[in-house]
């Protein structure tokens, strides 16, 4: 990371540092000749609505110090005089410099947007940390910095205002789509990996109505059955705010536009930093499942690797397995560099991991070194005959994809255990060969479906020359 300042409206690089601002231990603080000016600046260097959100009850704050101060927020213009050649993030924002005057528009505690501020801006990259209490909210931190007292900034939670014309749209939009009853927020952003889908499941009211934000389609996640209100993808983002902060609950990944609703709404988001740090806000929910999270970690999602099934598929298959396979052994046809079977490690008692290529058997061993229940062997399954334990209750199959091999698979397994339940990979991704072969054997009897996991059809994979999904990814079957 780069500490910056900013002076007379330039921004400068100063050093590379391991962890932005300065220690409690250091003593440093606000020169009180800053102070006694009475004349604020609230500035990031970070451009997304959750960025400015977070920091958003700064101008109250500042006022209840010091009542007779001005704070200033930067224009839209000001931001981009000084960050445009240095930052190329949050492009998926419409207007990325915008966001600051999204989030402190009607402020009564801002006294001007400003296009320029000559001097030093003292911004998110002056604050005082506590190796002691990292989860500490950035607001708080940066107020420490400025000379406030506990007592003084402990009501951080951020802040929103609206205007009339704002709340009428909104409350026009909750009634028309809601009757007036009580209603729940769903958020999906492109930063969720599909893996902790149950723990938002858990938090979802099934009878109450809910505007949604989904990074794909929500017909392609696991959360179309819920009771949807309206899609508020293509609404102006502080009348989604508005709605959000009118909810009785918002729900989904950690992300800014439900974080800086949290003193207005229940908020229960799926963690995606450990240790959180500073990205914290007061109030809200954190959702983890620590032990999944540990058996995925390091893999490779699907979308950027084709030799691997996706997070999501593993993740669903780990919600299935639950404790019930922890005295079952599973043998995986096909592991080529072990994710897979990293995962499945934590939920059966013995993981025989399959694959002809030895370079990637001893890169899987290398990725499994800290496991015990894994044991590797090369051996090309249609060349030689199979002469595995027997004692194998469950076979993964994600080997050749190819019609015929797929088939010679499954009568592989059948024949060779007792009545084994069989897992599939890709079976959406290659409808002529996996889903045919497999299908096949669903007509004639010979395969009850259990269910399907991973991803849902219409689901692109641009590592995979097979592209969209035709079904869903994976398919676990009983033989009968």
């Amino acid at each position: 990371m780069i500490f910056w300042r900013i002076v007379d409206n330039k921004v400068y690089a100063v050093e590379e540092t391991d962890t932005l601002g300065f220690s409690k231990s250091d003593g440093l603080a606000i020169p009180d000749d800053y102070l006694d000016r009475q004349e604020f600046m609230v500035m990031r260097t970070a451009h997304g609505i959750g960025d400015w959100g977070i920091i958003s009850a700064m101008p109250r704050l500042l006022k209840e110090k010091y009542p007779n101060c001005k704070v200033y927020v930067p224009s839209t213009k000001m931001l981009e005089n000084l960050f445009s050649e240095h930052f190329n993030n949050w492009n998926s924002w419409n207007s990325k410099f915008g966001n600051a005057k999204s989030i402190f528009k009607h402020n009564p505690y801002v006294d001007e947007f400003v296009d320029q501020y000559d001097g030093e801006i003292f911004h998110d990259h002056y604050r005082i940390y506590d190796n002691e209490n990292i989860d500490t909210p950035l607001l708080e931190q940066m107020l420490k910095f400025w000379q406030f007292k506990e007592n003084e900034y402990k009501d951080s939670q951020p802040e929103l205002y609206w205007s009339d014309e704002e709340k009428s749209l909104g409350d026009a939009i909750i009634k028309e789509y809601t009757d007036e009853n009580e209603f729940g927020c769903l958020l999906i952003s492109d930063r969720y990996d599909y893996t902790m889908d149950e723990l938002i499941e858990d938090k979802i009211d099934e009878f109450i109505p809910h505007f949604y934000w989904t990074e794909r389609p929500i017909e392609q996640t696991e959360f179309d059955y819920i009771n949807k209100a309206l899609d508020m993808r293509n609404m102006d983002v502080r009348i989604q705010l508005y709605i959000k902060s009118k909810a009785k609950y918002n729900v989904g990944n950690q992300c800014g536009t439900s974080q800086i609703v949290t003193r207005y709404s229940d908020v229960y988001s799926v963690q995606r930093q450990f240790p959180i740090a500073h990205n914290l806000v007061r109030g809200e929910h954190l959702l983890d499942d620590e032990y999944k999270r540990v058996h995925l970690a390091r893999a490779p999602d699907k979308f950027e690797s084709k030799t691997t099934t996706s997070l999501k598929f593993k993740a669903d298959l780990i919600d299935f397995l639950g404790d019930r396979y922890k005295d079952k052994n599973v043998i995986e046809i096909g592991c080529s560099l072990g994710y897979t079977s990293h995962a499945l490690s934590g939920y059966f008692n013995k993981v025989t991991a399959v694959d002809f290529d030895p370079t990637r058997i001893q890169s899987a061993k290398d990725f499994s070194k800290d496991k015990t229940n894994i044991d590797f062997i090369v051996k090309d399954v249609y060349r030689t005959a199979w002469d595995f334990d027997k004692n194998h209750q469950v076979v993964f199959i994600d080997c050749v994809h190819d019609y015929p091999f797929v088939k010679n698979d499954i009568i592989n397994a059948i024949n060779y255990f007792d009545k084994p339940m069989l897992i599939f990979d890709d079976y959406g991704l290659f409808p002529n060969s996996v889903m045919k072969a497999v299908n096949e054997f669903i007509d004639q009897g010979v395969l009850e479906v259990i269910t399907k996991i991973g991803h849902k059809k219409d689901v692109v994979f641009e590592k995979t020359a097979h592209k969209i999904l035709r079904d869903y990814e994976g398919l676990i079957c009983q033989v009968k």
